[in-house]
C-alpha cells in the first residue's frame, strides 16, 4: 500500500534524479503497474485495472517521446519498435483482460531495464544525455 510519504518520497527522488536514474525510475514504476494491474484483472478490480495500466501506458509514452532518433540510429529505432509492440500488449491487455499480453509486456520493460541497469553500472559508458529532457510525469498512483 502506498501512502502519502511514500508518494513525497517518490516526488523528491524523481525531482533529484539524473537522467539515466529517471529513465531506471520510469521503468520500475512501469513494471510494478503491470504487475499491480494483473493482481487487479486476477481479482476482478477492473476500475483500479485501468487506471493502473493507464498510468503504465502514460511512463512507455513518455519514454517513446524522448527517444532522439536522429542521434540515438539504429537503438533509439528499435527501442521505438519495442515500445510501440508494449504499448500494443498493454491496449490488448487493458481491452480484453489478456494477462499473456500484460506478461509479455512486463517481460520486455524488465528486460529493457536490465540493460539500462548495466549502462549505469559501467560509468565509462558514455551517454549522451544533453538533449535527453523527460517532462513531469506523474509516476506516484
Amino acid at each position: 500500500m502506498e501512502t502519502k510519504n511514500t508518494d513525497s518520497y517518490r516526488k523528491q527522488a524523481v525531482e533529484t534524479a539524473d537522467p539515466l536514474s529517471l529513465v531506471l525510475m520510469m521503468y520500475e514504476r512501469a513494471i510494478f503497474l503491470l504487475d499491480k494491474a494483473k493482481n487487479e484483472i486476477i481479482e476482478k478490480e477492473y476500475e483500479e485495472k485501468n487506471h493502473s495500466l493507464n498510468k503504465a501506458t502514460d511512463i512507455v509514452l513518455e519514454l517513446l517521446a524522448t527517444l532522439d532518433e536522429d542521434n540515438g540510429g539504429e537503438i533509439a529505432s528499435t527501442l521505438a519498435q519495442l515500445y510501440n509492440f508494449v504499448l500494443r500488449e498493454i491496449n490488448d491487455a487493458n481491452a480484453n483482460l489478456n494477462l499473456k499480453a500484460l506478461e509479455t509486456a512486463k517481460r520486455i520493460m524488465s528486460e529493457l531495464k536490465e540493460s539500462w541497469v548495466g549502462i549505469k553500472n559501467h560509468p565509462e559508458t558514455e551517454i549522451n544525455n544533453a538533449n535527453h529532457t523527460i517532462s513531469k510525469i506523474d509516476l506516484s498512483g
